[in-house]
């Protein structure tokens, strides 16, 4: 497991926040009209718990797979210093209607990762 999540965002002030994963002690995502909230929790006195509050565009696989790419990224590298978190998938690829074509698919539509909006730091 890797000592640090790296998390890019597209807010400059914020563009790269690192999170302790030795640290971390519960994740969880609430799902809002065009964005998803994940909210990193960290241990920390009993006045109140630290965590860190991820904002990225809705996914296109639903619930729970912004959970997934924190956890994912979690164990992604063991023993290694960084691992960087991949924002989930906003669009799937569209591949070309199948007509019997033998060989490579031709891909009409990309997939899409959008990055993190913003990840911020506070004690609740």
């Amino acid at each position: 497991m890797a000592q640090f999540l790296k998390v890019e965002t597209t807010t400059a002030a914020r563009a790269t926040t690192l999170i302790p994963v030795d640290r971390i002690v519960n994740v969880s995502e609430t799902i809002g009209g065009s964005n998803t909230t994940v909210v990193i929790q960290l241990d920390g006195p009993t006045a109140g718990f630290p965590k860190y509050t991820i904002t990225v565009p809705n996914a296109a696989n639903g619930a729970g797979v912004c959970v997934k790419t924190i956890t994912d990224a979690m164990v992604a590298n063991p023993g290694g210093i960084v691992s960087t978190v991949v924002p989930p998938l906003t669009t799937a690829q569209v591949p070309a209607a199948q007509s019997g074509q033998q060989g490579s698919i031709k891909i009409t539509q990309p997939a899409i990762y959008t990055p993190f909006i913003d990840c911020t730091y506070a004690i609740s």
